[in-house]
């Protein structure tokens, strides 16, 4: 028993002391003595060498917790930090205990446990945890409060309104930026993003608080609304500042604003008015010609009216089956293996031509129609992997975007199970992903039973504000994708490889597999590698491509990509 006894200490790497209060000597064993990175063996008293070794931050409250103790007669239980002899510094568990046997002195038998790991682990996933907190508020690229913050800090501004108490809301987008983004890439508009944060923080200062509340969307809050020649000046100046030159990598790449602005008054008033007509504002000076800014007006708000045209042209679009699915491929991070693909709707408009989704959604999104929309790739991307299969193509999973919206409606369900076969391989990305946080019952039912149906969940834009540690947890997806604006700052920041390997450490904790997304350089291809990862997207490996084209790609034998693997 002895024997069993010694091997099951050794095994759990505990350190044994005894203190005999007879003798008033204490012994420790050779895992104590390397604890604490002593390389003699010693005999002391414990207020020899014990309390000299005590961290000073935790020596007086663990001393007056032993005499406690010793006092009541009760075991000593206690984590604290002490000083090795090297200077080193451990986190230790201890255990302690009186034993008394009749005709013996009474002896003090006790344990150390070296958890500093666990402290470690426990510490940065706090560090983690508190900057997905942060980031859940705040844009990555121009470190500026995001939708969610300026949603919460309007409420909270709202509530402590009077009747009469006025505040304003600025509502900024950049003119030509898809252009910036289309021929010289995200990253040039990436510096085009920053450099705009930048002069608006400049511009509004103190006056107000500035967000990055879309793509190319900023807004404005002013807590308590200045004299509107003041809004005024603001606008112009900034109107000037965001028009000045740019360069990225001696490419031009110049911008304009366009800027609306609303008031809004306290109680009884809908808060969301003022998002609204600052909104409609914001697109009456983009019709003025650009370049300029506009407040609100009654007549503004019955031409946005108007815009419900919109909502009937995209019915129509699905009615008239003009929607149709670009596939981007996703590669498998350790062979470069065709894995998957991403759905991307695009509208071929008789009209317009072919439209990518930024054209379209947004106006999708204010008419209410992103259900619909879903709804109908779904239908494309079902009807394509049907095609697959009958025609002997092998096909892997395809992702598509779910809308908050998709999500909790009522037929979401049904819909979806009236358009399954057997074939069907699909995995949903959930978007909008911050309501995930108070996950209620009716979602938690909807992805079980999606689960049921065969179909994949995976957490979109994980890490860049939209998602949580607490989304994760609540969600449990099958993959979380770590979004394009985490990895754009990989070449200028070399820190930001340790966000992504916290972010990735938090996934693997809950079972997920991972993928990044917008790879589009050498370099940052390069710096993912010391990332635990499964799967990549980006324009570096592929970009969106037709269906037809994509199958092409699933039917080629001996992929080409010896070039991307070198």
């Amino acid at each position: 028993m002895a024997e069993k006894l010694q091997l099951a200490v050794e095994a759990s790497q505990m350190g044994v002391w005894e203190f005999d209060e007879a003798t008033g000597r204490v012994h420790w064993d050779d895992r104590m003595l390397e604890i604490y990175g002593i390389e003699d063996g010693l005999n002391v008293r414990p207020d020899d060498f014990w309390e000299s070794h005590l961290h000073p931050d935790d020596l007086e409250a663990t001393v007056a917790y032993a005499e406690k103790c010793k006092i009541e007669n009760t075991d000593f239980r206690r984590d604290y930090r002490i000083l090795r002899e090297d200077g080193g510094v451990r986190h230790i568990r201890s255990l302690a205990r009186s034993v008394v046997t009749p005709g013996h002195p009474s002896r003090l038998i006790g344990v150390n446990i070296d958890v500093t790991k666990d402290y470690l682990r426990a510490e940065e996933l706090q560090k983690a945890q508190r900057q997905l907190k942060y980031d859940a508020r705040h844009d990555a690229l121009t470190g500026l409060g995001n939708r969610r913050s300026l949603d919460e800090m309007t409420l909270t501004l709202f509530n402590r309104l009077g009747p009469k108490d006025r505040y304003c809301v600025m509502h900024l987008d950049l003119d030509h930026f898809k252009e910036v983004n289309d021929t010289l890439g995200h990253m040039a508009g990436d510096h085009v993003l920053a450099a705009i944060a930048t002069a608006l923080g400049r511009v509004i200062g103190k006056l107000g608080t500035c967000f990055r509340v879309g793509g190319d969307e900023f807004a404005v809050l002013f807590k308590s609304a200045p004299d509107e020649q003041v809004i005024i000046g603001l606008c112009e100046e900034l109107v000037q500042d965001c028009a000045a030159p740019q360069v990225f990598e001696g490419q031009d790449c110049s911008v304009s604003v366009s800027i609306g602005y609303a008031f809004g008054e306290g109680p009884p008033h809908n808060p969301s008015e003022v998002f609204v007509n600052a909104d409609a504002a914001l697109y009456a000076a983009k019709n003025a010609g650009r370049s300029g800014y506009q407040a609100y007006t009654a007549q503004i708000g019955e031409a946005s009216a108007k815009a419900s045209n919109a909502r009937q042209d995209i019915l129509a679009a699905i009615r008239n089956d003009e929607l149709i699915c670009h596939y981007q491929p996703q590669f498998d991070a350790r062979t470069l293996d065709v894995v998957g693909g991403e759905a991307l709707v695009r509208w071929n408009c008789p009209k317009r031509g072919l439209l990518t989704p930024d054209a379209f959604l947004p106006e999708a999104e204010r008419a209410g129609l992103l259900p619909e929309i879903d709804a109908c790739v779904f239908s494309i991307v079902a009807r394509q992997q049907v095609a697959w299969a009958e025609a002997g193509v092998p096909f892997p999973i395809i992702s598509l975007n779910t809308s908050a919206a998709r999500l909790r409606a009522p037929d979401l369900i049904d819909s979806i199970r009236a358009v399954l076969e057997p074939c069907h391989r699909m995995s949903l990305e959930l978007l909008e992903t911050a309501f995930l946080d108070a996950l209620d019952d009716d979602l938690a039912f909807k992805l079980n039973a999606l689960r049921d149906l065969g179909l994949r969940i995976e957490l979109d834009d994980f890490g860049s504000g939209h998602s949580s540690v607490a989304a994760l947890q609540a969600v449990r997806p099958d993959q979380v994708k770590i979004d394009r604006s985490l990895i754009a700052p990989l070449a200028s920041n070399p820190h930001q490889i340790q966000t992504l390997k916290s972010l990735a450490r938090i996934a693997r904790l809950e079972r997920a597999a991972i993928a990044i997304e917008g790879l589009e350089t050498g370099i940052q291809m390069a710096a993912i590698r010391s990332v635990d990862c499964d799967v990549l997207q980006g324009y570096t490996l592929q970009r969106p491509m037709p269906a037809d084209d994509f199958t092409a790609l699933l039917m080629r034998s001996d992929k080409d990509l010896d070039q991307i693997r070198a």
